[in-house]
């Protein structure tokens, strides 16, 4: 054998002639490329036999069932577990391990499990992979290809399957348990026979139906056992049955019953709304409570008696006259109307089960309020009284504006209903509020916008009128009630209403007016200081029979109502009324002297009066000068001037503090100190006023001159 492994090596043809013995094989060759195998004997008798090498890849595809035994039939089973079987080896017949195979199906009525139908093979270079029909009723033919890669080499097999539809066959429907309450969950399965074995695993999708309930799933795969199992959730009472069904295979119908769960308790749910207002007022005066009587699922239950009662009927508030004992409706819920009485109160409504009053809630608190905003608690302010816009004697800016708010209140200060409207009316310029010269109440207050614009009042030349023109009276009134003092009944009960038995107190209210001239007196014509045009005060409506001719008292109400307006009746619908007076501000510092006077054009018409022009303020001295900072209309500087100080020469030694640098809101000019240091004679002190409006700046001063230190 060495020695033909050696003339093989070389390259050499070795001849080998039997010598006796007619078993072998004559004219065997082996070259130096080949292998092969033989019998050599040294007697010349041998066999003559070889095996050819192996030198492609190849691929085995059977079917076997699951202890492995090969199925040969190519009938799909639709309850035996049936595996293609996969073995691949190399040129030299060798087992290939994890190596990848795909399997692809020409069909849907078969799955492959994994359904990728991807897989490796594994260290014998085998896979086994589940091939099964797609449910129960799949039939016809169905080809399983299998590839994959060998030494580069590609390997494919096929193998072709007939499938039968099976015959389904239910057993009865198993309920467990037979009787729950509503809203509990029952068990169901079902046991699936086909061609008479046990449905195989995920094979079969048994759909279940319910008249009591919901079953999820409503389509259940049958497990290893060939049971499909599902879970009703039970929604109704009664008498209920469970069924379940298979491509038109039912099973017979099986019984269970639902009863109906005990009552647990009575909700809240919601009173609406939670805020009233007292009888006769403007206001919302009746509330519905609403109420649930529910089971121990929170399910409400129809039928149930339910008793009410309230724990609070001061002022005679009261269930609107209907009967404090209802019946739950279908959902459940019960209801009762609330009304209000004459007294601010709070109050709950009871509400207990008639037959076990032992269970039982409250609402959540209803408040009473009365309602009407009243004279006392009307209240009117603005964001700044005065602001950049200008009058007659001033440069004027047109479109700044300022807020107005009006807060209103009824006679025990709760907020009045949200949605009464106040109207405002103004002197000049121009109220808006969205498009509106009025708003709406949001708990107890609203505002609306004074836009600084023509017309700008001139003054007024009533004995008792303001003559200085920019001064703008805006007036705000809503339907309210004279303001009273409320007197305890004989049992020293308060009623919270007017009782004309009483004799109690009250401020009588007038007609409103709105005073352009500051005067706290209607006057109906007078004319202007500049321009000696016609000028007048206008009064507003009342209610019908709330005026008279009597005088009006004095009050709180000065200079609220036009003379000799009122009735010496009380009225519990009146105008409730306030007045603000805003100004128009100029930019700049009025100089002290008449204006038209050519070294001094910046200075006061004559006409504005000398206490309301800039000056110092009582007796300057080297220590502290005092002055008084006013326009030119003799009005306050607007409220955001920057206002500074500095001392002239420059070059002095003096030092000067501004204790006050705020102008302020304020309808009257502004008065500032400022402290001096090492100050004499030869300085000055210089007031600068800086106004930004608009893009624009405009700086103004006032410079006053240090008095000599007094003589020791």
């Amino acid at each position: 054998m060495n020695f033909i492994k050696y003339v093989a090596a070389l390259g050499l043809t070795l001849v080998l002639v039997a010598c006796g013995g007619g078993g072998g094989s004559a004219g065997t060759s082996l070259t130096g490329a080949e292998t092969g195998t033989g019998t050599v004997t040294d007697t010349g008798t041998g066999t003559g036999t070889g095996t050819a090498p192996v030198s492609t890849p190849t691929m085995a595809l059977a079917v076997v069932d699951g202890a492995g035994v090969e199925i040969t039939n190519h009938i799909l089973s639709q309850t035996q577990a049936q595996f293609l079987k996969i073995v691949l080896k190399n040129g030299s017949g060798v087992a290939v391990p994890y190596t990848r195979v795909t399997v692809t199906l020409d069909s849907t009525a078969a799955v492959l499990v994994p359904v990728s139908g991807t897989q490796l093979t594994d260290a014998s270079g085998v896979i086994l992979m589940r091939i099964a029909p797609a449910n129960v009723n799949s039939s016809g033919t169905v080809r399983a290809t299998a590839v994959s890669t060998v030494d580069a080499t590609a390997l494919s097999k096929t193998y072709d399957f007939q499938i039968t539809a099976g015959t389904v066959s239910l057993s009865a429907v198993t309920v467990s348990p037979v009787s729950v309450q509503n809203g509990q969950s029952v068990n169901v399965y079902v046991d699936v026979v086909v061609n008479g074995v046990p449905a195989t695993s995920n094979s079969v999708a048994v759909n279940f139906n319910s008249t009591c309930g919901t079953v999820t799933p409503t389509s259940a795969l049958v497990d290893s056992t060939g049971r499909a199992s599902a879970v009703i959730q039970t929604t109704s009472t009664g008498s209920c049955s469970v069924d379940a069904s298979v491509n038109g295979v039912n099973s017979l119908p099986t019984a269970f019953t639902v009863t109906v769960p005990p009552i647990s308790g009575i909700q809240f749910l919601s009173a609406s709304p939670s805020l009233i207002y007292q009888t006769g007022s403007a206001g919302v005066n009746t509330s519905l409570v609403v109420f649930k009587v529910i089971d121990s699922l929170a399910t409400g239950v129809q039928g149930v008696t339910v008793n009410a009662s309230l724990t609070n009927t001061d002022g005679g508030i009261n269930f609107c006259g209907s009967p404090a004992t209802s019946s739950s409706g279908a959902d459940g819920t019960v209801s009762f109307s609330i009304c209000a009485g004459t007294l601010p109160a709070t109050a709950q409504v009871r509400a207990e089960l008639a037959d076990t009053p032992a269970v039982f809630t409250s609402s959540n608190l209803l408040t009473v309020q009365t309602g009407l905003p009243t004279q006392r608690f009307f209240d009117i302010s603005a964001s700044k009284l005065n602001f950049y816009a200008g009058g007659y004697f001033t440069s004027k800016f047109n479109g700044n504006t300022v807020t107005i708010s009006v807060f209103a209140a009824d006679r025990q200060g709760n907020p009045v209903p949200d949605g009464t409207k106040i109207i405002f009316v103004a002197e000049g310029g121009q109220i808006n509020s969205s498009g509106q010269s009025s708003c709406l109440l949001t708990s107890g207050r609203c505002s609306v916008d004074l836009i600084g614009q023509d017309y700008r009042p001139m003054g007024s030349s009533a004995p008792d009128g303001d003559p200085r023109p920019g001064r703008v009276t805006v007036l705000a009134y809503a339907d309210g009630e004279e303001s009273f003092i409320d007197k305890p009944d004989a049992a020293g009960n308060y009623n919270n209403r007017y009782d004309l038995d009483k004799d109690e107190l009250f401020e009588d209210l007038g007609s409103p007016y709105l005073d352009k001239d500051e005067s706290k007196a209607f006057l109906s014509a007078y004319t202007n200081l500049v321009t000696t045009t016609n000028e007048g005060e206008s009064s507003y409506p009342m209610p019908i029979g709330s005026i008279g001719n009597s005088v009006c008292p004095d009050n709180s109400n000065v200079g609220l109502s036009a003379a000799n307006t009122c009735n010496n009746v009380w009225d519990g619908y009146s105008k409730v009324r306030r007045q603000i007076v805003i100004v128009f501000s100029g930019g700049k510092i009025g100089q002290p002297g008449i204006y038209h006077v050519t070294d001094n054009p910046e200075g006061y018409d004559q006409t504005i009066p000398e206490k309301n022009r800039t000056k110092v303020v009582g007796t300057a001295t080297n220590e502290k000068i005092v002055v008084q900072l006013a326009d030119r209309d003799g009005n306050p500087l607007p409220s955001d001037a920057s206002l500074s100080v500095q001392v002239l020469p420059s070059t002095s030694t003096c030092k000067a503090t501004l204790l006050n640098s705020q102008i302020g809101s304020t309808i009257e000019p502004s008065i500032h100190t400022v402290t001096l240091e090492s100050c004499g004679s030869s300085d000055t002190v210089r007031f600068k006023s800086t106004v930004t409006s608009g893009g624009d700046t405009l700086e103004s001063f006032y410079d006053v001159l240090v008095p000599a230190a007094p003589v020791p």
